[in-house]
């Protein structure tokens, strides 16, 4: 009677443990059900939750389990994706009905990503026997990612000392951030961002592709802007000048088309968008670009008709009238039949980084760098382990003077989708002997702006023209980049002002150099006429490899030294190969918040001080057209004043000084005497009873042409001060006439206004009188 009830309560409590079981799993089957309706719409956000609610019930069932880990492998974030791996394990080991063959290739592709290749191989090949022998497109894809796992393997044991950095927390957010497209300064960043619709003009509260740009200040990057553009596509960045004042910029279409506009910051806005033609745009997918120092080049990709597959890289020139001609492709060195993207060419025009899933990638999206040898472009090379991993790597960067590269990438241990990084390239790759020149065209007087026009025409080449540069119309700044080894006059044009030569001899350095550069222009009155110029120019040079600024000395040493490294010459040739790309320069916008221009100090030092510096006074009337020098750009004639040898003059000025005032021979005491000239009240008109004395004066003037004369007006302290300025400098302008029509020039004429004085208030003779006397110019010097 024990025993059998024993028995009973024992069989109770297996048709109980039976019905809670039946009861948990038809609850868990219920979950499983809802959430593959959300699965089968691809909501993996919705159905992730309620597969964890199932987890809970059914902790070890494989189907649960796949599901789960689908939903995670389905994220656009990698450090979600690999969550994925622990459920596909789980899968494998306790398959059951509703478990894809597929799983074993999803957990050899996370594996791949967390840099587990050999584990990787391992599940593609479980994988590849599981795949009918007719399914070719599913054996072309696994033995794609087979390959992609043993270039892994090599790149990874050939791998660099190189520290990748995230930018900055300003940037990078828990959404996708990809393309940096960066300055020269680096004071600007833009970048494209998918994050929640900030317009609420296309979608919403949904994710939307738009420009976001940073600018650098003292502490760093600061908050992130959005960049507006009015359309109800998507918008991202697909390249900009180095100064940053312009972008070429994608815009979506319908479908999977985009094309390819230009935008140009004016002061402080952006404009709107401008169509790059219809040569470079087309029907299909234009998606990224990239453009050349000159602005005559451009290197963007296309899935257009006619390539090798997916997306290739064209290139296109600029023709003489300004438009784009026929794009060319790159070839089939660079272009496969993976996707070809992101193309960056250097300012050196010499190097060619780009985004490929073809090649010998190691995985999703690498970086490759080609080089143009004999003007054919090299085998790309792949960038290596860790600027490439096996996750996606992608639209590479490089600063000019080749020491620190921008990318994007979503690796483990990102904030969030596509994070962007930055890594310090290797010496040995770093070395771009490159000078940029930053400078700052002011007005002298009022130390603002001056709308000017540059042009640079390398003095070896015949004169030819290569670019126009247009110094920011708010900051005067300007950037330039040029080669090394050659001589270049920068012809400047001021509105207001006589065109202007400045020469700049570039060193044959072996390494990156920056010269900083300040253009002081003023006007020359003599009472209130302009009567000509004064051009100031200081030069700061910086050797940013050591970190040292070059004084006067060092630079003129720097520029007679002649490197007999052959990597050097092998990179001159590949600068130089192209006859229209000697000198590189970008429209600017240099936003020098923390750029050291703005931190250079350009007073005067001693003989060893670190600045070099010249300046000349031009008098239009020694500058005729016979005078001038004539400079041929583009079959026009512009008429510059005489160009100014910034290392020279100095050193020029003060042995000319020398010889002038030992070859001087005048008679000291002619200095002594002062002679005056009166005026009748309101009267402005010179009696000819001074022309005696004014003629001694300028007896004496022309057999001494080291002197000059000084003539100064005075004014009356009665009455309108205005009035009386006026009138005393008119009285001044018509001495000064007297020996002007005499030819005396105005280089060799003072003129001085005093205004009122004490000695003209008690003297009614005094106050309307024009004071002349004999100078020494040597001594004014």
């Amino acid at each position: 009677m024990k025993a059998g009830r024993i028995v009973l309560i024992c069989l109770s409590f297996v048709f109980l443990s039976g019905a809670l079981k039946a009861q948990t799993d038809k609850e868990a089957a219920k979950l499983v059900y809802k959430a593959e309706k959300l699965i089968f719409i691809r909501n993996y956000d919705e159905a992730l939750p309620v597969l964890q609610e199932a987890l809970a019930i059914a902790p070890t069932s494989g189907k649960v389990n796949y599901l789960t880990g689908l939903c995670y492998f389905n994220s656009f974030d990698v450090n979600t994706q690999i969550k994925s791996i622990p459920h596909f394990e789980t899968a494998i080991k306790n398959r059951e009905e509703g478990v894809e063959d597929k799983v074993h290739f999803m957990l050899g592709q996370m594996y791949h990503k967390t840099t587990a290749v050999q584990k990787a191989i391992t599940k593609f090949e479980d994988y590849k026997k599981l795949i009918p022998s007719n399914n070719k497109k599913e054996l072309e894809d696994v033995n794609k990612w087979i390959a992609q796992a043993n270039n892994a393997i090599a790149l990874i044991s050939q791998s660099r000392v190189i520290e990748v950095f995230p930018v900055s927390d300003k940037i990078n957010t828990q959404y996708t951030e990809y393309n940096p497209v960066v300055s020269t300064d680096e004071s600007v960043m833009a970048y494209t961002s998918v994050r929640p619709d900030e317009t609420k003009t296309k979608n919403s509260g949904q994710l939307v592709e738009d420009i976001y740009i940073n600018y650098k200040g003292e502490n760093g990057w600061r908050d992130a802007e959005l960049l507006e553009i009015k359309t109800n596509y998507n918008v991202g960045t697909a390249g900009i000048s180095a100064d940053g004042q312009k972008m070429i910029v994608y815009l979506g279409g319908a479908g999977n088309t985009g094309d390819l506009y230009e935008i140009e910051k004016i002061g402080s806005e952006w404009s709107a968008p401008a169509y790059l033609g219809n040569t470079i745009n087309s029907n299909y997918l234009e998606s990224t670009a990239s453009i050349t120092p000159d602005g005559k080049t451009i290197y963007f990709a296309s899935n257009r008709p006619g390539g090798y597959g997916g997306l290739d890289i064209y290139v296109v020139e600029k023709q003489n009238d300004g438009t784009w001609g026929q794009p060319k492709n790159l070839g089939n060195k660079v272009n496969t039949k993976a996707d070809e993207d992101a193309p960056f060419i250097h300012p050196d025009e010499r190097q060619l980084f780009f985004t490929s899933d073809g090649h010998n990638s190691m995985g999703g999206k690498d970086i490759f760098r080609t080089i143009l040898e004999g003007g054919k472009w090299a085998k790309p090379v792949n960038m290596g382990y860790p600027i490439n991993t096996p996750t996606d790597d992608n639209y590479f960067t490089l600063t000019a003077d080749g020491r620190k590269g921008f990318f994007s990438s979503d690796r483990p241990g990102g904030k969030g989708g596509q994070d962007i990084y930055y890594i310090n390239m290797p010496d040995e790759d770093a070395n771009i002997p490159l000078t940029v020149i930053k400078g700052k065209i002011l007005n002298g007087e009022t130390m603002e702006p001056i709308p000017t026009k540059i042009l640079v025409v390398d003095v070896e080449s015949g004169n030819k023209i290569d670019y126009v540069y247009n110094p920011n119309s708010e900051t005067g700044n300007y950037l330039v980049i040029l080669p090394p080894g050659a001589n270049y006059d920068m012809i400047i044009e001021s509105d207001g002002y006589t065109p202007y030569t400045i020469n700049v001899n570039i060193p044959n350095q072996n390494y990156f150099y920056e010269l900083y550069q300040q253009i002081l222009l003023s006007p020359v009155k003599q009472f209130d006429v302009l009567v000509g110029q004064e051009v100031q120019v200081k030069n700061a040079f910086y050797d940013t490899k050591s970190g040292e600024d070059l004084d006067p000395r060092k630079a003129n040493e720097a520029m007679l030294v002649r490197s007999d490294s052959l990597d050097l010459y092998d990179i001159m040739d590949g600068i130089i190969a192209s006859e229209d790309t000697i000198a590189f320069n970008y429209f600017l916008d240099l936003m020098y918040t923390i750029n050291p221009i703005e931190n250079v100090d350009f007073a005067e030092g001693g003989d060893e001080g670190p600045v070099e510096q010249a300046k000349r006074t031009y008098y239009y009337d020694e500058s005729t057209t016979e005078d001038l020098e004539a400079k041929i750009v583009d079959g026009k004639t512009i008429y510059s004043l005489p160009t100014l040898y910034v290392t020279q003059a100095d050193a020029e000025r003060r042995e000319k000084l020398k010889q002038a005032k030992a070859a001087s021979t005048y008679d000291p005491a002619v200095l002594i005497p002062i002679y005056k000239v009166y005026f009748g009240v309101g009267a402005a008109k010179m009696d000819n009873k001074y022309n005696p004395q004014l003629e001694k004066v300028l007896s004496i003037l022309s057999s001494n042409p080291d002197l000059g004369v000084e003539i100064s007006g005075y004014a009356s302290a009665e009455g309108d001060a205005e009035f009386n300025r006026k009138l005393s400098n008119q009285r001044a302008i018509e001495v000064l006439n007297f020996f002007n029509h005499k030819g005396v020039v105005r280089r060799r004429i003072i003129a001085r206004g005093f205004g009122a004085t004490e000695a003209s208030a008690g003297n009614s003779d005094e106050s309307r009188r024009v004071e002349v006397r004999l100078v020494d110019l040597n001594e004014l010097e």
